[in-house]
């Protein structure tokens, strides 16, 4: 064989692949694929070539999510020893071919990963610790990603951590820490880990300098404008849940006292990005940009305020204002808690999330007049930011699509009650199924339906199964279903719905409502596990509120007994949302635009 050819062949390979050039590295691998298989030679160099080669297949295969030929990748790469990438390899495989499972086991095998005091432990003889600190931290987040799809938040958290720590670049430090801490909420604990988690977040951000802003300047540049400039920076101006949040932020806002500067974090965009573009003074899809790039870009549109809607949400912009382009930045709306973030200034919130919030000092809030028009600025231990509490609800809900009409509840016509839950399974854990099994053990003849697209899988929808079972459930009391477009109309088809608890539901709640279906919800007394409360309490459903495990088993009970009360809130449930802050569009907006003008003036 011709070394030093077949160096330099392998060296613009390996170009290829780094700068993620697939289509220049396809034919290049194929011609020396088909080279290597016509020798026959068992030497350690050229076997190694061989695994390597395995390698850049499997990698391109996964790139370029080619699900065909995932069998072969496989198969090639099994045909080689290799160190902990190549088994990271083969488990990223099986995840793309939806052999979640199965990818779980190998890298649990691979690490021979073991758990001390929900701590993970991988011995310091395994191969993990050889490998570069990319290939760990691409290892840890597959495990998170793991054990999160089945439903093990404490596991998922700690190696999301584990994650962030070896990770040597900050954009990867920062994203696998925005997954450490958003899988928190999954997790019952105490309000102020929560709350030091976040802290923590800060911390990786002494590698960025922000930009300064000259508060005089600032002054005079907003006056000769005459209008306020607020950008709005997400990753969801798009067909998503966040989108029917947000939809009247940019789209209906006073354009004689503001301006309205998008920036977009995805690289996909649809028919409702497109509408959006029409509708705001300025729109820029910075997806594909450098980090610090997107942060000079949004600098350079001299904006007076920075709203990110996100959090620490998937695809996130958290870096960007860690850059602090906006003199004010604001966090809300996809996230529930706090950032974390000493550059952002405040937090997106509601007089009912602020009063839940059990650790805001009472002198340090403001008395709202009692016409409501008054924006309350809060501080709060469990933020790092001050609370813009709105007078009503801290978000205006649009159904963005036209929604089925509204019909009498199922149990008119069945005879049984059926409750149920929507929400990601991660959220539905083994107290919350408790809390819900017990419910319907006191219900004769009642029913559990529950849909998620991860019930698609038959090794979750088995595990679930199991559970129910557990619980005292046969099967004819449950129906576990998978994923569906059009998912609306299976509203029809229950009575009530079970919020979760702590990470309550947010679009599906909402959604549930809308159909008229009635939410029995929990509030722990956290800002974001009062979602629903605030939810509920803005559109007149108080009685579905509840604070604590008894109290939401009573309150779920004496509705199932109601089938009145119940056919009523079917048939009437939507003309309440319709009539409520939560979907009143320009009172939310006038105190929305009042907070910005309030905190403005107070720069």
């Amino acid at each position: 064989m011709d070394w030093q050819n077949l160096d330099k062949k392998m060296n613009s390979l390996r170009r290829c692949m780094d700068m993620g050039d697939y289509a220049k590295a396809r034919p290049l691998y194929e011609q020396l694929q088909a080279e290597y298989s016509s020798k026959n030679d068992s030497g350690v160099e050229y076997k190694a070539i061989g695994g390597e080669l395995a390698e850049i297949y499997a990698a391109m295969v996964v790139e370029t999510n080619s699900q065909q030929e995932i069998p072969a990748a496989i198969a090639q790469l099994q045909g080689f020893a290799g160190g902990a990438y190549h088994g990271f390899l083969v488990a990223r495989l099986y995840w793309q071919a939806k052999r979640h499972l199965q990818a779980l086991g190998v890298l649990e095998k691979l690490c021979q990963l073991s758990w001390q005091e929900d701590k993970p432990v991988i011995p310091q003889e395994n191969d993990f610790w050889q490998a570069s600190p990319g290939e760990k931290e691409v290892i840890l987040n597959l495990l998170g990603q793991g054990y999160k799809y089945f439903g093990m938040a404490q596991q998922a958290a700690q190696c999301y951590r584990l994650a962030s720590e070896v990770a040597i670049y900050f954009p990867v430090q920062a994203a696998d820490y925005s997954n450490y801490v958003f899988t928190l909420h999954y997790i019952f604990m105490p309000q102020w880990e929560y709350v030091e988690a976040h802290r923590g977040y800060n911390a990786l951000y002494s590698v960025l300098k922000p930009f300064i802003h000259d508060r005089r300047q600032l002054k005079r540049r907003q006056k000769k404008r005459g209008k306020l400039r607020i950008g709005y920076i997400s990753p969801d101006f798009r067909r998503h849940v966040v989108l029917l949040f947000i939809w009247v932020m940019v789209t209906k806002y006073n354009r004689q006292d503001f301006e309205v500067y998008c920036f977009s974090n995805s690289p996909t965009e649809d028919e409702y990005s497109k509408y959006i573009q029409k509708q705001v003074n300025f729109w820029c899809n910075i997806s594909q940009l450098p980090l610090r790039d997107k942060a000079l870009l949004v600098y350079q549109q001299e904006l007076d305020i920075l709203v990110d809607l996100a959090g620490h949400s998937r695809d996130n912009c958290l870096p960007v204002l860690g850059y602090k382009p906006a003199p004010i930045q604001i966090s809300g709306i996809g996230y529930f808690a706090t950032t974390g973030l000493q550059t952002v200034d405040y937090f997106l919130s509601d007089k009912y999330l602020a009063d839940g919030c059990a650790m805001i000092p009472a002198e340090n809030n403001q008395v709202i007049d009692e016409n409501l028009q008054a924006t309350a600025l809060a501080s709060s231990e469990s933020f790092t930011e001050k609370l813009l509490v709105l007078p009503h609800s801290h978000f205006c809900y649009v159904p963005i699509k036209e929604m089925p009409p509204v019909r009498q509840a199922p149990c008119m016509s069945k005879g049984y009650i059926t409750f149920g839950s929507f929400n990601n399974l991660i959220k539905v854990n083994d107290v919350v199924l408790e809390t819900w099994g017990a419910i319907l053990r006191q219900v004769p003849e009642s029913r559990l339906l529950l849909k998620c697209a991860s019930l698609d899988d038959a090794d979750i929808q088995e595990l679930f199964r199991q559970k129910l079972l557990s619980l005292g459930l046969p099967e004819e009391r449950f129906q576990l279903r998978g994923f569906s477009v059009d998912y609306l109309p299976e509203y029809y088809e229950m009575d009530i719905a079970l919020d979760t608890f702590p990470y309550p539901g947010g679009g599906t709640t909402c959604d549930a409502l809308y159909m008229g279906v009635p939410v029995v919800t929990f509030g722990d007394g956290s800002h974001g596990g009062n979602f629903g409360i605030s939810l509920l309490k803005n559109i007149g459903l108080d009685f579905a509120c509840s604070y604590s495990v008894e109290e939401y088993i009573q309150k779920a009970l004496l509705l199932a007994q109601d089938k009145e009360l119940l056919n009523a809130l079917h048939l009437g449930l939507r003309n309440m949302m319709e009539n409520s802050p939560v979907m009143n569009e320009k009172q939310y907006m006038q105190e929305l635009e009042q907070g910005y003008k309030r905190i403005w003036q107070e720069l």
